[in-house]
Parts: C-alpha cells; sequence; structure tokens
C-alpha cells in the first residue's frame, strides 16, 4: 500500500474526501475573510490554492475539482468587492475559476503518476525482498531439502505447486486434466509461460513455467494451481513467479549435480577399490606360480601332462601380468623406459614362451634387416605376447607374422584364418573385458585392452581390419629408433 493510500482523504472515498475538502475551503474562506486587511487580496486569494492542492493531490481530480469550484466560489463572494455577493461578469471571476480548476486537474495528474511509480517501486521491492528470502531458504542446508523447503515456501504464498518432467506431464497421476498436459508439454518443449493467466491456452487451471532459461531443453517445468480467489494473475505477477521458479530450477540443478558427484564419488572408490583387489591379487599369485612354473619345467622333461599343466601355468602367468598392466595402466603408474629395440629378435622372444595349438602352423615373415625401434623392451613384449596368442586362440590353421619397414618406422602385422571380428564390434575388441556376440572371440577382452594401453604408453599405434587369410589382422605400428633411451 502506498503512502497517499493510506491518508484520511483517501481512505474514505471520493464523496467523503470532497465533503472534508469543501470543509477546508470553508476554513480558508473564514481566515482569508478575516485577515484580508492585514494579507491583501492577492496573498488572501493564494490560500485557496490550499483545499485544491491537498484535495487534488490526495483524493484524485474529483475532490480536487470540487475544492476548485467552491474556492471560486467563496473567493468570489467573501473576498471581491461588492463582498458577500456574486458578481461573475468581470474576467478576475472568470480567472479564478479556471486557475484552481486546472490547479486540480494538474495537481491531480502529478500525484496520480507519483501515486503509480511509487506502487510499482513499492511492487518492484517486494518482489526483489520475496526473491531473496526464497534465494536464502534455497541457500541453506542440502541443495535436496533445500528445494522441498522451497517448494513449500512458495506453495504457502501462491498455493499448489509441482515439478513436472515430460514424463509427468504426459502421464502423471491424474491430478492434471487434458488441457493442462497439453500446456505442460507445449512449455516443456518450448520453454515459455503457459496455462492459466498466460496468452497461451489461459482456460488451463494450472499456469507452468520453465525451471531454466530457453536455450536449455528437458528441463523440468514448475506447475503453479490457479489462486484459490479465482482471481487471474497480471503479467506483473507471472513475470514474478517465472523468476521465483528459476530459483527453483537453479536449487533442482545444484541437487542434480549434488548427487551425480556422490554417485562418481561412490562409483571412483569402487573403481579404485576394484583396481587394488586386482593388483593385489595378481601380485600374491605370481610368487606360487613361479614355483610352480619352475617344478613343471623339471617335470616337463619325461611327462607329458607336466607340459600341458606348464602351458596352463605359464597362460595363467600371463593374465595375472595382464592383470598388473591394467592396474598400472588405470592408476597412470605406466612409465616406459624407451630404448633402441631389434623387432626381429622381439619377435622371436614373443614366439618362444608361446606353445603353438595341435593343428595350427606358426608363420613368421619378418625380415632380419628391419631398423631398430622405440620401445620399452618388457612392455613390447607383452604387446607381442597378447596378439600372437590372441591369433593363436582363434586360428583354424594358421597364423602369420610379418614385418616390414614403414617409413623410418616399422609395421607388425599378426594376421589369422579364423573367424574374424565384424566390423561394428572392431572398436570394441580393445575395451577391458568386452564379449562379442555371435563370436567365438569371446575371452575376457584383457590381453587386448593391454595391447592398446601399452601401445599407446610407447607412442605406438594398433589397428585392426579383415585378414585376406579371412580372420583377423592386427598391425603396430612402431616408431624409428633415435640411438639413445627416453627419459
Amino acid at each position: 500500500m502506498s503512502r497517499a493510500a493510506s491518508s484520511p482523504l483517501a481512505a474514505l472515498g471520493p464523496l467523503a474526501a470532497s465533503a472534508i475538502a469543501l470543509a477546508a475551503v470553508a476554513g480558508v474562506s473564514w481566515l482569508s475573510a478575516a485577515l484580508l486587511p492585514v494579507l491583501g487580496l492577492t496573498s488572501a486569494a493564494l490560500l485557496f490554492l490550499l483545499p485544491v492542492l491537498l484535495a487534488a493531490s490526495v483524493g484524485g481530480v474529483g475532490p480536487g475539482l470540487v475544492a476548485a469550484l467552491g474556492g471560486a466560489a467563496a473567493y468570489n463572494f467573501f473576498l471581491l468587492e461588492p463582498r458577500y455577493t456574486f458578481r461573475v461578469h468581470e474576467l478576475e471571476n472568470l480567472v479564478s475559476v479556471f486557475v484552481l480548476g486546472a490547479v486540480a486537474i494538474v495537481t491531480s495528474r502529478l500525484a496520480t503518476r507519483l501515486k503509480a511509480r511509487e506502487a510499482e517501486a513499492l511492487e518492484r521491492a517486494r518482489c526483489s525482498d520475496e526473491a531473496a528470502a526464497l534465494a536464502a531458504v534455497l541457500a541453506e542446508g542440502a541443495p535436496g531439502p533445500a528445494l522441498t523447503a522451497g517448494i513449500a515456501w512458495l506453495t504457502e504464498r501462491y498455493g499448489a505447486i509441482r515439478l513436472l518432467d515430460e514424463a509427468e506431464a504426459a502421464g502423471g497421476d491424474g491430478a492434471l486434466s487434458s488441457l493442462d498436459q497439453a500446456a505442460a508439454g507445449w512449455a516443456l518443449h518450448n520453454r515459455d509461460w503457459t496455462g492459466h493467466g498466460t496468452e497461451i491456452m489461459p482456460a488451463a487451471e494450472w499456469t507452468f513455467f520453465p525451471l531454466a532459461p530457453k536455450n536449455r531443453l528437458g528441463a523440468p517445468v514448475a506447475a503453479i494451481a490457479r489462486p484459490a480467489t479465482g482471481t487471474t494473475r497480471s503479467e506483473a505477477e507471472l513475470e514474478h513467479l517465472a523468476q521465483l521458479c528459476l530459483l527453483l530450477g537453479q536449487c533442482r540443478d545444484r541437487a542434480e549435480l549434488e548427487t551425480a558427484l556422490r554417485g562418481r564419488a561412490v562409483l571412483e572408490e569402487s573403481e579404485r577399490l576394484r583396481r587394488t583387489f586386482l593388483a593385489s591379487l595378481a601380485h600374491d599369485f605370481r610368487t606360487p606360480l613361479t614355483v610352480i612354473t619352475g617344478r613343471l619345467e623339471q617335470l616337463g622333461a619325461t611327462s607329458a601332462e607336466a607340459r600341458e599343466a606348464l602351458e596352463a601355468a605359464r597362460r595363467l602367468d600371463r593374465t595375472m601380468s595382464d592383470l598388473l598392466g591394467a592396474a598400472r595402466i588405470e592408476e597412470g603408474s605406466l612409465v616406459p623406459r624407451i630404448e633402441s629395440v631389434d623387432p626381429v629378435d622381439a619377435v622371436a622372444a614373443a614366439c618362444a614362451g608361446l606353445a603353438v595349438p595341435e593343428g595350427v602352423r606358426l608363420e613368421r615373415r619378418v625380415p632380419a634387416d628391419l631398423p631398430f625401434v622405440a620401445a620399452d623392451p618388457v612392455l613390447l613384449g607383452h604387446v607381442l605376447v597378447n596378439l600372437i596368442d590372441n591369433a593363436l586362440r582363434h586360428a583354424r590353421g594358421v597364423v602369420t607374422i610379418a614385418g616390414a619397414a614403414r617409413g623410418t618406422g616399422v609395421m607388425l602385422t599378426v594376421e589369422d584364418d579364423g573367424p574374424g571380428i565384424p566390423e561394428a564390434e572392431r572398436a570394441r575388441v580393445f575395451e577391458r573385458f568386452a564379449r562379442l556376440e555371435g563370436s567365438d572371440r569371446a575371452g575376457s577382452g584383457l590381453g587386448l585392452a593391454i595391447v592398446r594401453g601399452f601401445a599407446e604408453a610407447m607412442g605406438m599405434t594398433v589397428t585392426l581390419d579383415e585378414s585376406p587369410l579371412g580372420g583377423a589382422r592386427f598391425a603396430l605400428i612402431l616408431p624409428p629408433s633415435r640411438g639413445a633411451a627416453a627419459p
């Protein structure tokens, strides 16, 4: 409420304000008539402006004109000669009426504009205070409970409020009519006010406000019920509610972000524990496997069963090495020791440590004059062993290892005549524990994940495509040696 509206004249209404204005005119008439010898006619005439200004500024143009006409009549009757008579045929009598009327009209218009501006300022201040109060509620405590408290805070002031996403707007729980559902869908897709009080579907029972700016799609909307009084909200009130709903949207975003961060923290901790477990498991298995492998090598000289068990132990040892390597890659602790390596010797060493299955032929086509490459000998050995072992496990009759100079570097290829890998699945074979549907290349996928991780750590690239033999063809591109070990 404005200050003018709280005055007695404004509170009494136009008729009462006019009556009080006439009483003020009467008082001024008595005073000016009594003091006329002292004040003089001009000064006494100015006193009649006071009731006009008061009535026009407080009561409006109606009471102001009443005060103007009453003042002009009193001025003519009490002050102008011959006194106590009405004479309106002289110009001075008409001027007094016009001047007082003009003052009443101008003053009332100025007062009306000032009141309107004051009312706007008070309304803006109220809206700012309300927005600050809601922001304080939403900033208190965790975002989730704060959002619930903010919705309850707004419900007390504006009625029922609901937050709706696309699924709730389309189906809901029966609380929304078909028209309200259509309005909610329009608000969700067009990011604008919709429903009761707006220009779009104003017959709806709810008004829908976006919880995010227009450039953000997919965010829910806030549904606010029609006022219980049955009135229609003004555009200014809708604008204010839209701003309050954006505050709710910001709090909701914080709540979702906090939930996502908690989930990520839990996932990271679970992943860390998994990596720690795998590394610990692999490390603990290495020592007994070394003992078992040593005993089986002694027995393998005289026993075929021991040789078969030895191969299984070696395979398990490679798996343990892969687990340790995967843990080092994920932890970021893998630091290759780059030096000049002969790729011919690296291929020979990798083949020597593998058992070729019965019925499968392993062919090597690696020229002896290949240039040296820059690699970590241990990591390169793991890469070649995993590639060759993968090919041996899936080949039907032959595995080919070939090498060729490529620019200043070297390209090594490992091919098999197995079932191959569908083109759509080739990117997945390098993922950890990937399993390909409809293929006997299931395995654990860990070996090829190690291949990619170790190769990238050494600055190499590994690709996969179809082999002329009918199976898979893995190509490893090795950079040239620079004549010195990398730090």
